[in-house]
């Protein structure tokens, strides 16, 4: 997906506001299921960004779409999307982060380590521990963090990692069964959308 320049095609909505309109707006929050699951605002519609090209027929078209992600910078790459299947989106002002600094409420739910961060304790583990064995051990144990290097430059060219996509299916990441319409946002089950 193309880079948005700083000079943003999409308007942004201060947290005040949208909370103002909150019932005329439909908000489509583009993080993660498991960061949607963590914590959410009430009422808005899942479509993680890397299937919202395949899933944009979800997005209802009746009110002004607003769309939310943690900070705003993926909202902004999911309206920049949208824009180019008829939407005329806005974006959440400082995303979520900033909505929480205005004193304004979310529904809480389970707490989960993102998959990134997991990803990067990982691989910090990985790393820190294969240089420290090569040193005080064997220089064998260095091909630890040379497997952990080769991994992320795989991911980084290819897009797709391999660690990511074994954590997502670990126990701990499993989302409950029993969501409710506004957890899973009416979304259907899996597909993709718009990338």
């Amino acid at each position: 997906m193309p880079e948005l320049s700083n000079s943003s095609v999409c308007q942004q909505i201060a947290p005040v506001d949208l909370a103002a309109n909150a019932g005329e707006s439909v908000l489509l929050d583009v993080r993660s299921p498991i960061e949607f699951e963590t914590e959410h605002i009430a009422n808005s519609v899942n479509v993680p960004l890397n299937e919202l090209e395949a899933r944009c027929e979800e997005v209802p078209r009746q009110g002004q779409l607003v769309v939310i992600c943690r900070s705003g910078k993926r909202a902004e790459r999911g309206a920049y999307a949208l824009l180019g299947k008829g939407f005329q989106p806005k974006v959440l002002e400082g995303g979520l982060v900033a909505w929480r600094k205005a004193g304004l409420p979310v529904k809480e739910g389970k707490k989960m380590l993102p998959i990134e961060r997991q990803i990067q304790l990982i691989v910090g583990i990985g790393v820190l521990t294969g240089v420290l064995l090569g040193v005080f051990i064997s220089p064998w144990f260095l091909v630890i963090p040379g497997f952990f290097g080769a991994g992320l430059t795989f991911a980084g060219l290819s897009g797709a990692c391999a660690l990511g996509l074994l954590l997502m299916k670990a126990p701990w990441n499993q989302l409950p069964v029993t969501n409710t319409a506004e957890s899973t946002g009416n979304a259907k089950s899996k597909g993709s959308c718009c990338k």
